[in-house]
């Protein structure tokens, strides 16, 4: 078999063999819930259950820190599970007085055999043997699709709490430990994770999108990716009778933001080419230029263009006029774009055009009017920021991505020769995902994307191809260490052959890894 691993795992997450193929892709299943622990009052090392007060399990751990005197941690578990520190993702300041805060968490157990369902999914030959490979995984749990010669098919794995129907918060806030229906009653068996075999449509596909609708507790989750990308991906998937290697390629690296083209038709709605020419050098004249390049663009986020710049600051520019003066402080909790929370507002579902007036102002203003407010923020940040003609912007500028070297990358000097920074296509809601910060100086960078891209063509196996964002060494002098990296950015790929003939043809050597003996 050939494909992707994460180093010092025995098994690879993804690839293929002469045979059968497999991806991953996160499934967002709900599989932690946070319990307020009721501490005794009398006795602070008990905490209190539905069967009355019961003792915490202690365990001392000593870690050892190099030139410093070891430090010994006291970890505590309660029934629902280890017990946080205050400090962790400031737990603390939302833990009431003479309480703790617990983990429930389904990888917190002693029968986690997760390593070996992925090596038997690597072994599988056959999508049914896939699925069946799936039964040990506990997590991080994952939406895995997969092909045979024959068959397609996707599933979910890992393992799905078991909760009652009357849990209080239903795991989306935390519980009261101590309350019976909030306490989870094991696991559900494998066979209730969505599954989804030879579908009708004879595709299978995710982009980290709702897969089921199941009422709670069977409802898997609330909280999933964008469902922005998947209607791109099934848009371009129904366009074509018969699908290629070549059209999966074009499917995997197609930047078009279906977010882009779905909400500046309504934002803009009133501003599209209004008003006389306005002055050289004046807001408005800025204005009918932004508003000009993207009326004439198509969505495409292109490292090379200006419009996904312009669009990507108006739109973050619009969703922070519309949120700030009602939420406040708490309006930075939504660094990224909500897309359809803005399209809500300006279709007026329900009455969310309400946002758009400004509660703290006399004037009652109307969505044109943030709109053409948040556009003159967004050009005024651009014009700070990079300066020059909008149409000299370029995308790619400010959406880079840096590969980092884990133990160099941060060092004076030395990041900037071991750091890997490239400019890409992309965006938060393209397939060629290439998610930005959303935070920082500069909050278009490309933080996220495909580390590993694949393409299996089991007409003609060793026509498969492969690339990695960076390169096959970690080593910062090798030359290996960038030689994928510039493929990967300009959407190219490397064959992914298993004939070993070809595998070897242009090798440099052999590395072997011997046990070290007794």
């Amino acid at each position: 078999m050939i494909g992707g691993t994460i180093p010092g795992m025995p098994a690879m997450m993804v690839g293929r063999s002469d045979t059968f193929g497999w991806g991953i892709t996160s499934s967002y299943l709900d599989d932690q819930d946070l319990h307020v622990e009721k501490l005794n009052p009398d006795n602070p090392t008990e905490v209190q259950t539905p069967d009355g007060f019961k003792p915490l399990t202690h365990r001392g751990s000593i870690v050892q820190i190099k030139n410093e005197a070891p430090v010994t941690f006291d970890l505590q578990w309660s029934e629902n599970g280890p017990v946080l520190p205050g400090h962790l993702f400031d737990v603390g300041i939302i833990t009431p007085p003479g309480h703790a805060m617990s983990l429930n968490w389904t990888l917190l157990t002693r029968e986690d055999r997760s390593m070996s369902a992925a090596i038997r999914l690597m072994r599988a030959k056959t999508v049914m043997e896939g699925i069946a490979a799936g039964t040990d995984y506990v997590a991080p749990s994952l939406t895995l699709t997969m092909a045979d010669r024959d068959s397609i098919a996707m599933k979910v794995i890992g393992a799905m709490p078991r909760r009652d129907t009357r849990h209080q918060t239903r795991g989306r806030i935390p519980s009261p430990g101590w309350v019976a229906e909030n306490r989870w009653q094991g696991v559900l068996s494998y066979s209730a994770n969505p599954e989804f075999v030879q579908p009708t449509g004879g595709i299978v596909g995710n982009t980290n999108n709702k897969l089921v609708d199941r009422p709670f507790p069977n409802h898997m989750s609330y909280e999933w990716g964008d469902s922005q990308r998947v209607q791109r991906w099934s848009r371009l998937m129904q366009a074509r009778e018969v699908h290629t290697r070549d059209s999966f390629i074009e499917a995997q690296l197609d930047p078009v933001s279906v977010t882009a083209r779905t909400l500046l038709p309504l934002v803009g709605a009133d501003l599209w080419f209004t008003g006389d020419a306005a002055p050289d050098g004046t807001p408005e004249r800025a204005r009918q230029r932004a508003l000009e390049l993207l009326a004439n663009w198509n969505g495409e986020m292109n490292e090379h263009m200006p419009e996904p710049l312009i669009y990507s600051a108006w739109l973050r520019a619009l969703q922070n006029r519309l949120i700030r003066d009602e939420l406040g402080p708490l309006a930075n909790e939504f660094p990224h774009v909500e897309p359809i929370f803005i399209e809500r507002v300006f279709r007026d579902v329900e009455g969310a055009g309400i946002w758009c007036d400004v509660i703290q102002s006399a004037p009652k203003e109307t969505c044109t009017d943030i709109a053409r407010v948040a556009l003159d923020d967004a050009l005024l940040w651009l014009d700070e920021n990079a300066g020059g003609e909008q149409e000299s912007l370029r995308w790619g500028d400010y959406h880079e991505v840096t590969h980092k070297h884990p133990v160099l990358g941060d060092m004076p000097f030395l990041k900037w020769f071991v750091n890997i920074r490239q400019s890409t296509s992309g965006g938060d809601n393209t397939l060629l995902r290439g998610r930005t910060a959303g935070t920082g100086q500069n909050p278009y960078r490309n933080v996220h994307g495909a580390g590993f891209r694949g393409v299996y063509d089991f007409a003609d196996p060793n026509s498969s191809l492969f690339v990695i964002s960076t390169g096959q060494s970690g080593h910062p002098l090798s030359r290996h260490y960038d030689d994928l990296g510039e493929l990967w950015r300009r959407g190219e790929y490397t064959p992914m052959s298993l004939d070993p003939a070809l595998a070897r043809a242009a090798s440099v050597g052999v590395t072997q890894l011997l046990p070290k003996t007794p």
